[in-house]
């Protein structure tokens, strides 16, 4: 019987904080030069990893999700709201993690 590995504090705390960071960000900063960008998206996806790590207690589909989120936010800045956007975006995901499965 294989019994699950138990999940770390450590990682809701980080995405906790990695929230707050974003919500100080969002308020301090306005989106007006790239690298407040760049730093934007650097936290976002830091704190969703760290929550989904820890909701997920699965490394591969936390960074795949993150990155997902990321690239939904950032089709939103770049005004692509179509919704096959969304599907491609989708597809993709579920095709990179079918790929990347252990067999």
């Amino acid at each position: 019987m294989i019994h699950p590995q138990p999940r770390n504090f450590w990682w809701l705390l980080l995405g906790l904080i990695g929230i707050s960071a974003a919500a100080w960000f969002i308020n301090t900063y306005q989106p007006t030069q790239p690298y407040y960008l760049s730093i934007f998206f650097l936290i976002v996806f830091s704190s969703c990893f760290f929550l989904l790590l820890f909701l997920l207690n699965n490394v591969r589909r936390a960074i795949l999700l993150s990155i997902g989120v990321v690239l939904f936010l950032l089709l939103r800045y770049l005004t692509l709201r179509q919704s096959y956007y969304i599907v491609l975006l989708v597809a993709s995901l579920v095709s990179l993690e079918i790929t990347l499965q252990k067999r």
